[in-house]
């Protein structure tokens, strides 16, 4: 019975995405961001359902295009810029690194399949960009990572306090696995990325009882963290909650939110979490943190001798020997991770992209609180609430990527387009051109 609804919904969404291509964009990130085939995996045995979703997808954006439907003035900007040279250096690694044909027992993974993914994901990018055009589509964008996140918090909890779970706890991964979820460290990152998207939800809604009841997960999503056991998730969340303590409206959240949080951190954190948090401040002697050092060490490495192409895609592990004596390992740092596989260039594009993000959404905040005449009341909280959303969870993602290598984690490519898109409707609304 759950494959026939799945293939019933499956094909609706995929017809009306040719007709309405902005339909099949809100479906796969669905799929990107819940991952429901890895939670109810055995109704999606044999089932690519993205694909079934984004080649009509393709095929409405095109045909919307030529009617006239569609523009593509969304992607002319600065950070769009840098995520094509992104895109580009990632593929001309593949193809120009040293390493990528390197073949041995270090290797974790395909670089062609890791190509296939990044492609997959600055198409699926660069898509929305352009079917994502108005203020209604951008809400219910925006409500897929609301819904997922909460989600996700009940299923986390669910397994620690029905499942049996204990110890680190990482996300679904369906019958094979292969989902990012199913690393601690990323799971605990995308409750990081999802908390303000309830907090600003929250705000967004009239309804109180609504409103509170949105707020009631965020106490679960803070212990959905304690679950996974992430040191660099417990980082992300702090500095987050210190963004939002910063920022907040009201005095009681500015006074309030720290202490509870500390209150909840003693009361459920567990031995694990307390435990791992404790060596943070110890983060020269510390093991894991002295890996990093090394990881590092050897990425700086890579990029002295390979500053144009990097190793390769795919390729830190197996070219981790030739630059370091320790055991090989992922660089554990995003900005590293990318210039050493796909060389300075790389690294640059991700550095801009960051820097062009805070920037705009800086200067988002400023023609908001200009009061500009062409926004409703309502319209103009809206993309208020959703600029400082996406500053908490873009803050926390960076600041945990100085501990993760999250290249190719596709919500931080997520919150880019939900900035993109805010963005381009803001300045639509002032009457302003973004060169």
């Amino acid at each position: 019975m759950g494959k026939i609804i799945l293939y019933v919904l499956l094909a609706s969404t995929g017809v009306s995405a040719v007709f309405r291509p902005w339909v099949g964009v809100i479906a796969s990130y669905v799929f990107v961001i819940l991952c429901p085939q890895a939670i109810w995996w055995w109704n999606f045995e044999n089932i690519r359902p993205v694909y079934w979703i984004m080649l009509p997808t393709l095929a409405g954006t095109i045909l919307s295009l030529a009617r006239g439907d569609l523009n593509l003035t969304s992607l002319w900007n600065k950070r769009n810029f840098w995520i094509f040279v992104l895109w580009c250096c990632f593929t001309l690694s593949y193809f120009l690194g040293p390493y990528t044909e390197v073949i041995n027992e270090r290797r974790s993974f395909d670089p062609w399949s890791i190509l296939m993914l990044i492609n997959n994901i600055f198409i699926l990018y660069f898509t929305a960009c352009v079917c994502i055009n108005d203020e209604k589509k951008l809400k219910i964008l925006a409500s897929v990572m609301a819904f997922s996140t909460i989600y996700l918090i009940y299923w986390i909890n669910a397994q620690y306090l029905f499942g049996g779970l204990f110890g680190r706890i990482g996300g679904p991964t369906g019958q094979f696995g292969g989902t990012v979820y199913q690393d601690e460290n990323a799971f605990a990152m995308f409750f990081v990325t999802g908390l303000p998207f309830l907090y600003y939800g929250g705000l967004a809604l009239k309804n109180k009882l609504y409103r509170y009841g949105m707020w009631l997960a965020i106490p679960f999503g803070w212990h959905a963290i304690f679950l996974t056991g992430s040191r660099g998730g417990l980082v992300g969340l702090g500095v987050i909650i210190l963004m939002m303590a910063i920022r907040a409206r009201t005095t009681i959240i500015r006074v309030l939110i720290i202490p509870v949080f500390i209150c909840i951190f003693f009361w459920q954190a567990g031995p694990v979490m307390i435990n791992r948090a404790e060596t943070i401040s110890e983060f020269q002697t510390e093991a894991s943190a002295a890996t990093r050092l090394q990881a590092w060490s050897a990425a700086i490495n890579m990029v002295s001798h390979y500053p144009f192409t990097g190793v390769g895609l795919a390729s830190f592990i197996p070219a981790f020997p030739d630059y370091s004596n320790f055991t090989p390992r992922e660089a554990h740092n995003t900005f590293l991770q990318i210039s050493a596989e796909t060389g300075v260039l790389g690294g640059l594009s991700y550095i801009m992209i960051f820097l062009l993000t805070i920037l705009s959404i800086i200067k988002n905040n400023k023609i908001l609180k200009g009061r500009n005449q062409h926004f409703g009341s309502d319209q103009q909280s809206f993309f208020a609430l959703v600029n400082e959303a996406v500053f908490a969870s873009f803050i926390g993602i960076i600041t945990c990527s100085f501990f993760l290598s999250l290249h190719v984690y596709e919500i931080f490519y997520f919150l880019c387009l939900l900035n993109n898109i805010n963005t381009v409707l803001i300045l639509q609304g002032s009457q302003l051109v973004e060169s």
